[in-house]
């Protein structure tokens, strides 16, 4: 049978995916909403929703006067994994996918917005050249400016990782002036040379090598329903979480997380590390 839907071939895993996707969130789903994604004929559409049916039993109803297939409250997922992002992207409003840096703008919906953070970031030339110090194990020189604006010189770096930090991103690299490894902020860079070759690294840089575990925990001066209200926010296991990082980025988790008390804050920070 030419419409027959084989689940192991890639477009086929596709419409099931939608279809599972489309009844999970947004409720409904229906033959035409395939045919327009997908361009398929209504056979093929027909042979896609009785696949899926079988695949996951009970999850679908099919409503006779709305003529849709509808999610099920108890419904679960068995192919799809899609978040609450792609959720908001597809479904509502055309609103679009979250923006990593600023350079997007709202989401110009009136049933969802996201806050866009001012731009901290280098031109696109200077992340170029950076990109391709990494990615070919060179060295480049940069004109840096210090995070306080006491220096700004140029830098001869050795970069070897890409480290983003939630809102900018770094340059992991061996430092020929202090001859150690440092992470220098991207956006701080307002130019580089061309990269050039480089000898192999000196030293191995064992903090970023270094996985480590960092256990938080609801602040403990916190009230008993604080507590427990943080602990289910960040879906923690008897009260803990461990995360995993790598060494030299403890501390932009920890400034992420808000693991040391604001200044000028009335009471204790919301999560405290595990030591």
């Amino acid at each position: 049978m030419g419409n027959a839907t084989n689940p192991e071939q890639w477009a086929a895993l596709e419409r099931l995916r939608f279809i599972e996707r489309a009844a999970w969130w947004r409720g409904r789903v229906g033959r035409q909403d395939v045919s327009d994604v997908f361009g398929v004929g209504p056979a093929q559409v027909s042979s896609d929703f009785q696949k899926y049916l079988e695949l996951n039993p009970g999850a679908l109803m099919y409503s006779l006067s709305r003529k849709r297939y509808e999610g099920q409250p108890g419904m679960t997922r068995v192919l799809d994994a899609s978040t609450l992002e792609d959720a908001v992207a597809q479904f509502i409003d055309r609103a679009g996918r979250l923006p990593v840096t600023g350079r997007e703008a709202g989401s110009g919906s009136n049933r969802v917005e996201w806050l866009v953070l001012p731009e901290r970031r280098a031109s696109p030339e200077v992340e170029r050249r950076i990109f391709q110090a990494v990615l070919h194990g060179m060295q480049v020189e940069v004109l840096y400016a210090s995070a306080h604006g006491k220096t700004r010189k140029w830098r001869r770096i050795m970069p070897h990782a890409l480290a983003w930090s939630g809102h900018r991103w770094h340059a992991r690299a061996w430092c020929l002036e202090n001859l150690d490894y440092r992470d220098f902020v991207l956006g701080r860079m307002e130019e580089a040379h061309w990269p050039e070759a480089a000898p192999s690294l000196p030293l191995r840089d064992a903090a970023w090598e270094t996985m480590t575990t960092v256990e938080v925990r609801p602040h403990q001066e916190l009230e008993e329903e604080a507590q427990a209200g943080i602990a289910n926010e960040f879906r923690m296991i008897q009260g803990r979480l461990l995360i995993p990082v790598r060494q030299a980025m403890v501390q932009y988790l920890e400034t992420a997380l808000g693991l040391a008390p604001a200044e000028g804050s009335p009471g204790p920070p919301r999560l405290e590390r595990v030591r």
